[in-house]
């Protein structure tokens, strides 16, 4: 895949999912960040793995379907990756009280990546980035704050990097936990 496809690539999965975007009358949005690490299975190096999400629900509570907009990074061993992707998924509830909710679900995400090592001044490489995800999330304050844990995760993409030190795929595991806030 080439630089330009995949630009072209990323471009209309992010036209098509603006478009579909609900208004704030029929969603509840939120705002989350998590941290772990990102182990290496072929490819990128094992790194420190850090992602922010601004997302809605649907459903205008959290629950149900959802998508939001992810930005992670992630860096160790003299090599940076950066994640522009969308996450889609859907959290059911499994126990639902007046004060705690607890919920799971899959999620993934889909988009485009940048990564290069720190001290090259060459141009960073493009990647068509995807991964699939199993998340666990406890509600609390009236579901307006959640705590969160991925234990099951794996990244993968696929990029024309041209160069040796990396090949064209790279897959990971990605152990996260984090929160999100309800607004």
């Amino acid at each position: 895949m080439s630089r330009g496809s995949t630009f072209v690539l990323a471009s209309l999965l992010a036209l098509l999912v603006w478009s579909a975007a609900p208004t704030e009358a029929e969603a509840q949005g939120y705002f989350g960040v998590g941290v772990g690490p990102a182990l290496r299975i072929d490819d990128w190096p094992n790194q420190v793995h850090i992602e922010a999400e601004l997302g809605y629900y649907f459903s205008g509570r959290a629950n149900g379907f959802f998508i939001a907009f992810a930005p992670t990074q992630s860096w160790g061993q003299d090599f940076w990756v950066l994640r522009f992707p969308f996450r889609l998924g859907g959290m059911i509830n499994i126990v639902r009280q007046r004060d705690f909710t607890f919920q799971l679900g899959p999620t993934g995400t889909i988009g485009f990546a940048a990564s290069d090592h720190f001290d090259n001044g060459r141009d960073p490489d493009p990647w068509f980035h995807l991964s699939i995800a199993f998340m666990l999330r406890f509600l609390v304050a009236n579901e307006r704050i959640a705590f969160y844990i991925k234990p099951a995760e794996l990244e993968f993409a696929i990029g024309d990097t041209g160069r040796t030190y990396f090949g064209n795929e790279a897959v990971r595991y990605i152990l996260t936990g984090g929160a999100q806030f309800y607004f």
